[in-house]
């Protein structure tokens, strides 16, 4: 089992921790995480943008596509979309989205909010181990440092 970090905008983490938002879908490049460095049972720590890490989950299940079209996109949107509650400007802004990577979010656990010292703009992180309140991340040796 891995650890990741997933930054994302406070009303999808309220969303995942009411358990509407029950997949996550990350488009972006191939090669970058968690395209490729996230498997079923691993355990996803959510951050928001600028807050603390407020909630964790376990990777129930991880599909991973690539190369994409617009098409797909517009596939994925239609199958997916109730569960990733994702708007409009979302899925148009990564029209030309190389992978996808859905995860199929489990045993949520809202937290007592923490804070973390993460200094970089990446939106996902592969780490070392959980994240600690008051502590800088640890980012795992075998992920890229690229982010997307």
């Amino acid at each position: 089992m891995h650890h990741h970090l997933a930054v994302l905008y406070r009303p999808y983490v309220d969303e995942i921790i009411a358990g509407r938002k029950t997949v996550e879908c990350r488009l972006g490049k191939m090669g970058f995480p968690p395209h490729g460095f996230l498997r079923a049972g691993d355990l996803i720590w959510f951050k928001e943008v600028s807050g603390p890490v407020r909630a964790v989950a376990t990777a129930r299940s991880v599909r991973c596509l690539a190369p994409l079209t617009p098409a797909m996109i517009d596939l994925i949107r239609r199958e997916w979309n109730r569960e990733i509650r994702a708007p409009a400007e979302f899925w148009e802004s990564r029209r030309r989205a190389a992978a996808a990577t859905l995860i199929w979010l489990g045993n949520v656990c809202s937290l007592r909010p923490f804070w973390i010292e993460k200094r970089n703009r990446r939106a996902w992180m592969v780490l070392d181990g959980p994240p600690i309140p008051g502590q800088p991340i640890r980012p795992a040796q075998s992920a890229p440092a690229a982010f997307w």
